[in-house]
């Protein structure tokens, strides 16, 4: 063999073994993550709070945004404040019984009686540390409060 085919087999032998190696490089399955989700412990109120804050890895607010003859609509509002990534959130209402939810956004949502379950979907499942995501519905019926509120199954 002259130089010349000597240098264009390596070539081809080291193209070959690039390419090998970058599609094996892609196509390779990501280590599993595993996620902790700190329980929130309830902090006492003081006398100017409203309601107990949760402290730990994950909250939930709940508000008002809009009210109208017969009904209004409503934002939840789920925040990290752990330290690590939160992947996959579900927040459970109990609505008064007047309250009738009609529709939703931001959230997969199942309503069952005087229960209102909000999920996450694929595109706002991952919430970094500090991050927040919100969602809402619209409801039949007079605006008010939840009865009560859990997120990831800890109050809100």
């Amino acid at each position: 063999m002259t130089r010349e085919r000597v240098l264009v087999v390596t070539a081809a032998v080291a193209t070959v073994a690039a390419g090998t190696m970058t599609v094996l490089y892609l196509t390779q399955e990501p280590a599993a993550k595993v996620v902790t989700v700190e329980r929130p412990q309830l902090v006492t109120p003081s006398a100017s709070a409203g309601k107990p804050v949760a402290k730990g890895g994950v909250k939930a607010g709940y508000a008002v945004r809009s009210k109208w003859k017969d009904g209004f609509n409503a934002e939840v509002t789920v925040t990290n404040i752990g330290s690590q990534p939160l992947q996959g959130w579900v927040v459970q209402l109990q609505l008064p019984p007047h309250v009738d939810p009609t529709s939703t956004w931001g959230a997969a949502a199942e309503h069952k009686a005087d229960r209102l379950t909000l999920r996450s979907q694929s595109w706002n499942t991952y919430l970094e540390p500090g991050g927040s995501i919100r969602m809402g519905f619209e409801a039949k019926g007079a605006a008010a409060d939840p009865v009560s509120c859990t997120v990831n199954g800890s109050p809100c």
